[in-house]
C-alpha cells in the first residue's frame, strides 16, 4: 500500500501560527483604536459643518429661526447630550425649544465612542439659533469641542458671529 500524503497542519504549526497572530493582535489593537479615534474626529467635524450649513440655509428658505440642539431621543432638546445626537427644528416662537406645531427638519445620531462633544457658546445657551432674516447665528457664536478619550486628537470647531467656521487642533481639552 503506497503512502498517501495528507493535506493539513500539524499541531506545532497551528500553535506557532496562533502565537504569532496573538502577538501581532496585541501590537495592532492600540494603533487600531487610535486610527478609529482619528476617523471619529474627522467624521464628527464634517458632520457638524454640514449640519450648521443646513441650518443656515433652512433659516433662509423657511424665513423662520432654526435651532440646532443636543438630543438623545431625537424628539426634544436635552442639555449636554451632544455626544448622543442632535436635531434641527424650526423655532417659530423663538423659545429654543420644540413645541407642538414646530417642524423637525433633521436629526442625527452622533454616538461617539472615542470622545465627547460639547458646545460652548457666548450666551451659555446649550443650542445654536440661526436668524430667519439672514441665516446668521443669533448670539450663538462659540465653539464645538471634541475631546478624545483615547488619544490626543482634540479639535475645536469655531463658529463666528457671521456664521463662518474654522477648525483648530487642540493639544489639551
Amino acid at each position: 500500500m503506497p503512502f498517501q500524503p495528507k493535506n493539513g497542519f500539524t499541531l506545532v504549526e497551528l500553535i506557532v501560527t496562533l502565537a504569532i497572530f496573538a502577538i501581532l493582535a496585541t501590537i495592532a489593537i492600540p494603533y487600531f483604536q487610535e486610527i478609529k479615534a482619528k476617523q471619529e474626529v474627522n467624521a464628527i467635524t464634517n458632520k457638524l459643518i454640514s449640519t450648521i450649513q443646513l441650518a443656515k440655509s433652512q433659516a433662509s428658505i423657511y424665513h423662520s429661526n432654526v435651532v440646532i440642539c443636543p438630543s438623545q431621543n431625537k424628539m426634544n432638546c436635552q442639555t449636554n447630550q451632544w455626544t448622543a445626537g442632535l436635531l434641527i427644528f424650526l423655532d417659530s416662537n423663538k423659545n429654543r425649544q420644540i413645541d407642538t406645531g414646530e417642524k423637525i427638519i433633521y436629526t442625527e445620531s452622533t454616538n461617539l465612542k472615542y470622545g465627547h462633544l460639547d458646545w460652548r457658546g457666548t450666551l451659555n445657551v446649550p443650542s445654536l439659533t440661526f436668524q430667519a432674516e439672514n441665516g446668521l447665528p443669533i448670539g450663538s457664536n462659540g465653539s464645538f469641542y471634541y475631546c478624545s478619550i483615547v488619544s490626543d486628537h482634540h479639535q475645536k470647531l469655531v463658529l463666528s458671529a457671521m456664521g463662518h467656521m474654522r477648525i483648530e487642533n487642540l493639544s489639551i481639552c
